[in-house]
């Protein structure tokens, strides 16, 4: 069996096309995005046909551009996989990181294209040709609780996810230490002692603030501490953690499972947070995940992106052993559930791994044609 084409469709969801007023907590929801407003959803679509006549289909990250990622996979890794054998992922993968250490997102949506073809080939599932499933349903968190304008409206917003059947939410802070703590007690307070609350400081702070911060948090039953300092600072996030009683997470905005060899060698982090979109796909992932586990460090994937790298995730962490919580993220994007014509399984605040071969996905052509911007 050979590949025969390989595609990289971009495509990007304008906010402005879908939405009167795009509110200020969507465009600026988060600390890292103050100077770079987030102006919509994007995504990079990989399709890998074969001459058998199977096609597998993958997701590469959409952000900061899905016009360059795709670029890369149609025009410097798609050369090296046409004439190969697809059923070789090992090595294909091997190869592609070899030749392009700069651009493990195109990787990304390439290897789970691939990882979809070998269920197909084998007429098996993901967690199976995995390893096997370690657990039926995979516990996630809601992501995020933006910005909002009042501590009211945060403890309003932290309810509706409680009206959806989530057992766990994530606030983003990182706009000063006083008004933070504000919007945590207000979620705590309307969520109650029961729900797990989780923050993400984007890189906000310094390590001395972070540990100000931290000691407060406590008092709260925060889960976890996300990115206090800038994610690429390891010495910095080792120090706060020698310095508070409180898990610290990183690793969304990683790339290669190098990076996260390195931050785990930093002793710098209780939880690592790759997202298979960007992290080098299911075989960057699962790799990751085991270099975590020998450090006796849990996996907590990042979720933002469309459908089909959920679909994936959500294989990933039914099977490893040191997972922790997954990020479904709830944050307004046009594409998570309309590129893919399943739906994504999540009930009573759980998502499951399907049981069809491979990814077990069939696109929504005109979805497709109406977001593509190539």
């Amino acid at each position: 069996m050979k590949i025969t084409q390989v595609e990289a469709i971009p495509l990007f969801a304008a906010f402005a096309d879908a939405l009167k007023v795009v509110p200020p907590e969507l465009s600026q929801p988060a600390f890292s995005m103050r100077n770079n407003p987030l102006l919509g959803q994007g995504a990079i679509i990989v399709r890998i046909s074969t001459d058998a006549g199977l096609v597998g289909i993958g997701e590469a990250m959409g952000r900061p551009g899905p016009r360059g990622t795709a670029a890369h996979i149609n025009e410097v890794l798609a050369p090296m996989l046409l004439g190969a054998d697809p059923r070789h992922h090992l090595a294909l993968w091997t190869a592609m990181n070899e030749t392009m250490r700069f651009a493990p997102m195109g990787i990304s949506g390439v290897d789970m294209a691939l990882w979809d073809l070998r269920g197909q080939i084998y007429g098996d599932s993901l967690p199976n040709l995995l390893g096997g499933a370690m657990r039926d349903t995979v516990g996630c968190y809601a992501s995020p609780i933006p910005y909002m304008a009042t501590p009211e409206a945060t403890a309003e917003k932290a309810r509706e996810f409680l009206q959806q059947g989530f057992q766990a939410v994530k606030l983003k802070i990182g706009r000063g230490l006083g008004v933070d703590i504000e919007h945590v007690e207000a979620a705590r307070s309307a969520i109650g002692s029961d729900i797990k609350l989780l923050v993400d400081a984007n890189g906000a702070y310094t390590a001395a603030e972070s540990i100000a911060l931290a000691q407060d948090l406590v008092k709260l039953d925060v889960f976890w501490l996300e990115e206090p300092v800038h994610p690429e600072y390891a010495d910095d996030l080792a120090r706060i953690r020698r310095r508070v009683d409180l898990p610290l997470a990183s690793g969304e905005w990683l790339g290669s499972w190098v990076q996260f060899r390195d931050l785990l060698k930093a002793e710098a982090v209780d939880v690592i947070m790759p997202n298979i979109t960007r992290c080098g796909g299911i075989t960057g992932m699962m790799k990751i995940a085991d270099l975590a586990a020998l450090e006796n460090v849990t996996v907590a994937p990042h979720g933002v992106g469309a459908g089909i790298g959920i679909i994936a995730a959500i294989a990933a962490c039914a099977v490893m052993p040191n997972f922790l919580i997954y990020e479904y993220n709830q944050l307004f994007n046009p594409l998570r559930h309309s590129v893919m014509r399943e739906p994504i399984p999540f009930e009573q605040g759980v998502l499951k791994p399907n049981e069809r071969e491979g990814l077990g996905l069939s696109l929504n052509e005109k979805i497709i044609e109406r977001y593509r911007i190539d």
